[in-house]
């Protein structure tokens, strides 16, 4: 077989090889053996080992210092996928974390370029060409070449005065944001930062930090410094560690006599309850459409939509739109779907439907997070909170 009719592609920090499988599945096989003669732990990977067992002779995780990856054998190719979980953003750990390369300190970057310079050096020697695409030195280079090659991409897309969906375009005071412009934004700690920036797709826009660094924002994270606030230089919201009920747990007799009022109060009751919490979920935009539970002639529950602002788009019904309440995946994001079906629960049978992890401030941060223990406190005092 030619060299030509076999690539592999790297991005960020993946490493991958998309090819038949009858080739690929043993290079993939060399690439850990050479990796664990260089001092890599591999096993496989224990989570999918653990949640399913059935996937699990197809990944694998290893470590070598600091420095780890998944990988993934595919029907038809591989990938390999670094990361470290030192400088993290997400909770969940640096594996989550998007520009996982940018994240990475130092240290684990050199270790990294190495590590990637031995894979390559061995799918090299076995046939294989580059298919990556082609890198920049510089930020606005990289910019301009993801914004031209993206398959969304519209002649004269760049420019100023290339017009942008009004609801993509909204800084967070409601400035229209233009391609090239210079605006502000906070980074996770809350410190002022800046860049010029170029519509991506949807509300996001690439963000060119300095002559070799970009990143990618959501346009409503961007502002002017005409407040006060806005021109702080630091800028720390109150958390959900900040609020003392947080730390406020009712004893167990209080929890209980909740559950029972809840179990002996009617359906109608309780839907009052639980569109209160809808309501007060809605209000604080922990979710993007304002949902209903109503009673229906025949005494089952039933669900209406009354307002949406998904999309960025502001929409207020004058016919509340009847949605599926009982089929196993709803008409709403992953997050509402969890909020509706754990309410249902409660609002149907009288029991708690809502489980504590799902309604506690987790990292302390986001615009809302002061308000979670709040949630938690309402959820409790009408029953529908799991303990």
């Amino acid at each position: 077989m030619g060299k030509e009719s076999k690539s592999f592609r790297c991005w960020n920090t993946n490493l991958s090889v998309p090819f038949d499988s009858d080739i690929s599945h043993p290079t993939m096989k060399r690439l850990l053996e050479m990796m664990q003669k260089r001092g890599w732990k591999i096993q496989t990977d224990q989570r999918i080992l653990e949640e399913y067992p059935i996937l699990a002779d197809d990944h694998f995780e290893g470590r070598k210092g600091d420095l780890k990856f998944k990988a993934e054998k595919y029907p038809a190719g591989f990938n390999f996928e670094f990361f470290q979980d030192i400088n993290v953003e997400n909770t969940n750990g640096g594996y989550y974390d998007f520009d996982k390369f940018e994240k990475m300190p130092y240290l684990i970057k050199l270790r990294f370029l190495l590590e990637k310079k031995y894979m390559i050096k061995l799918l090299d020697d076995e046939g294989y060409s580059d298919g990556s695409e082609s890198t920049f030195k510089y930020a606005y280079e990289e910019v301009m070449h993801r914004i031209k090659s993206c398959c969304h991409y519209k002649e004269g897309k760049e420019l100023p005065d290339f017009e942008i969906e009004e609801y993509n375009a909204k800084d967070k005071d409601g400035k229209i944001l233009k391609n090239g412009q210079v605006k502000y934004f906070r980074d996770r700690k809350g410190r002022l930062q800046r860049g010029v920036i170029y519509h991506n797709i949807n509300n996001m826009w690439w963000t060119i930090l300095n002559k070799y660094e970009f990143t990618n924002i959501a346009s409503f994270y961007f502002f002017d410094l005409d407040t006060e606030e806005n021109r702080k230089r630091k800028l720390v919201k109150p958390s959900g560690k900040h609020n003392p009920k947080s730390r406020s747990v009712p004893d167990e007799n209080q929890i209980e006599k909740w559950k029972s009022k809840a179990k002996k109060s009617t359906k109608q009751e309780r839907i009052t309850k639980a569109n209160g919490i809808l309501d007060y979920l809605y209000s604080l935009n922990l979710t993007s459409r304002n949902f209903q539970f109503y009673l229906k002639t025949n005494g089952r529950v039933g669900l209406k939509e009354t307002e949406s602002r998904a999309w960025g788009i502001h929409k207020k019904f004058e016919e509340p739109i009847e949605l599926p309440l009982y089929t196993r995946t709803l008409p709403m994001s992953s997050t509402e779907s969890s909020w509706v079906k754990g309410l249902r629960e409660y609002v149907v049978h009288g029991k708690p439907g809502i489980t504590q992890w799902f309604c506690t401030d987790h990292n302390g941060e986001g615009s809302t997070a002061y308000k979670w223990p709040e949630v938690r406190e309402k959820l409790w005092k009408i029953g529908a909170l799991a303990s």
